[in-house]
């Protein structure tokens, strides 16, 4: 079984995913895939073509290049057509060498277009999202903002068939095991 966990940043998934895999699922992990691409020349090659606003003396800065697709959709847009194609043929990859059941973790994950058995999106309110991420990557607010309302109007824009599981609780990892499996195996 395959179960795509997706929603906007700061909302929870990898906690939601980190508790689906003590159920015997194996995790990808779409952001850590996403920052090992980062890494490859071919990718640095584009993106240097597409922003180069975002390297400092040939070397890619992440946040310089976080700013920039978070203040324009047309700069995400063009990104996400440099590494998307790669992260799903990676998550493929690796889906296709283990066997067992598999849970993906992506914020877009419906965007990539791959087979999936079940979708958990995962929301929390605005004010959990803030405090997360900044905890999280110490970015600024309106910079996580600004990339939540970007994502949640994509995700407003999905047509299919996913539970949902509400993560408001900054404090605490407070999904139990019954309720994940309610909504996995349902």
């Amino acid at each position: 079984m395959i179960i795509g966990v997706y929603g906007t940043i700061g909302a929870g998934k990898t906690t939601i995913s980190n508790s689906i895999k003590k159920l015997k699922f194996k995790v990808i992990n779409a952001d850590k895939i996403s920052k090992e691409i980062l890494n490859s020349r071919d990718i640095q090659k584009q993106l240097k073509n597409a922003f180069p606003n975002a390297f400092v003396n040939d070397v890619l800065d992440r946040s310089k290049l976080r700013k920039i697709i978070s203040e324009n959709e047309n700069s995400l847009n063009k990104l996400n057509s440099i590494v998307w194609p790669e992260i799903k043929n990676q998550i493929s990859l690796i889906i296709q060498t283990n066997a067992g059941n598999i849970v993906i973790d992506a914020a877009l994950l419906p965007e990539l277009n791959l087979e999936v058995d079940k979708y958990i999106r995962v929301k929390a309110n605005l004010l959990t999202t803030l405090w997360r991420v900044k905890k999280r990557d110490k970015k600024p607010f309106k910079e996580t903002y600004l990339i939540y309302k970007q994502q949640k109007q994509r995700i407003k824009k999905y047509k299919i068939d996913n539970e949902v599981i509400i993560n408001n609780n900054i404090w605490t990892k407070s999904i139990t095991y019954k309720q994940l499996h309610k909504k996995i195996f349902k």
